[in-house]
């Protein structure tokens, strides 16, 4: 993006929620640099949109559920791959480190909690027009705590890879390790290993850990 730019900034919102929509407008109409082209309330409305409306910029929502599509980092991940150059900017009221991390891990231009949204939102609009990422106070704060001190060690943190992500999904539908290798015809032992690199990267420590998270995530 450019902040030089003379036509108003297209924004496509995605939220499941039309109040909140209509709260965020109402926050992005106040800059008349700003201009909201098209809205969506699920995954399927959304890709409707970006596949029809030109935009500059997708503020989105992490957990749009849905029959076809209930995992907020496969969208964001979905939305990534087809749709590289478009900057996302990430809206969630989320308190677990290891999946705001995975999060910021996809290459999402920012990250904002619904809780500081309309202070914080001009902000980070502000950053993403010079091309400069974006994370929300809050969420540096809980990533803080969780160890991540540095804004750079942030938005570097490694991703899940795709099988890593495929892993933890399998898992999440309760198979076991041995069940995983069997499907996706590798090694118990490169399961395992994968396994045990995704919960790291997630900092997660444990099994029991990694159940807990995959509630969080919507994943089980």
């Amino acid at each position: 993006m450019n902040d030089f730019r003379k036509d108003p900034l297209r924004i496509v919102l995605a939220d499941d929620h039309p109040i909140f929509r209509i709260g965020l407008r109402a926050v992005l109409e106040q800059d008349p640099g700003l201009r909201v082209a098209a809205e969506a309330s699920s995954p399927e409305e959304l890709t409707r949109c970006l596949n029809s409306t030109a935009c500059d910029l997708l503020i989105t929502d992490f957990m749009m559920p849905s029959q076809e599509q209930a995992d907020g980092l496969r969208l964001i991940e979905y939305v990534r791959r087809h749709w590289p150059t478009l900057p996302v900017l990430v809206v969630t009221m989320l308190t677990n480190p290891g999946l705001l991390r995975s999060i910021l891990g996809l290459g999402v231009a920012g990250v904002l909690g619904k809780a500081s949204l309309v202070s914080e939102l001009p902000l980070a609009i502000a950053q993403l027009k010079r091309n400069k990422p974006y994370i929300a106070q809050s969420v540096e704060q809980i990533l803080a705590q969780s160890g991540e001190v540095n804004r750079s060690r942030m938005l570097s943190q490694d991703a899940l890879s795709p099988r890593e992500m495929e892993i933890t999904r399998l898992l999440a539908d309760g198979l076991s390790v041995n069940e995983i290798a069997q499907r996706l015809n590798r090694s118990k032992q490169t399961i395992s290993a994968q396994k045990v690199s995704a919960m790291r990267k997630l900092g997660i420590s444990n099994d029991a850990a990694l159940f807990i998270y995959l509630q969080e995530q919507g994943l089980n």
